[in-house]
């Protein structure tokens, strides 16, 4: 009975962290490369990456907007864009292949570009570059993000998006 419960509750946590995941979505940005893949179309499937206009290109249907959608959305929309006057019953899947690195800078052991991975923390990020400087501010933390680089005050909870460009200031004292 205990065991017939334990299992039941495991995948109860098992469905809410897949409902959670699809909540928290990534939206498609600035460098990431996607693959396309319409169903039985093998000239139609292929491997694009975002232009700096937010914009891909996909056979047949010239340019289209990717950037700030999720995989699915993109999905749907290329799904209803081969559907009007092209394809009898599309099915379309996007997912992103690769993502831009994320960049660290100061005060960090060993600063540069790094892999980005989905989910990434400051502190995250900061461990990745080997830690801390003995000089590094503890609160002087920024990053800069998006095309226009908008300057972001950072937290050791703070997210990092692919492309971001992270600051640790060294301290005075």
């Amino acid at each position: 009975m205990v065991i017939r419960l334990l299992t039941i509750a495991i995948t109860l946590l098992c469905y809410c962290n897949i409902s959670f995941a699809e909540d928290k979505a990534l939206l498609i940005g600035i460098g990431d490369t996607l693959s396309i893949s319409v169903y039985n179309e093998r000239d139609l499937s292929v491997q694009v990456k975002v232009e700096p206009s937010g914009y891909i290109s996909v056979p047949l249907l010239g340019q289209v907007l990717a950037v700030n959608k999720t995989t699915k959305v993109l999905g749907h929309e290329l799904e209803s864009a081969f559907l009007d006057g092209y394809l009898v019953n599309p099915r379309v899947s996007v997912v992103v292949t690769s993502f831009p690195p994320f960049y660290i800078k100061g005060a960090v052991k060993s600063p540069g570009s790094y892999e980005f991975v989905p989910g990434l923390t400051i502190d995250q990020a900061i461990a990745i570059a080997g830690g801390l400087k003995d000089r590094a501010s503890k609160d002087h933390w920024y990053i800069l993000r998006g095309i226009k680089r908008t300057k972001l005050k950072a937290k050791k909870n703070s997210k990092v998006v692919s492309g971001d460009i992270i600051t640790i200031e060294e301290s005075i004292f």
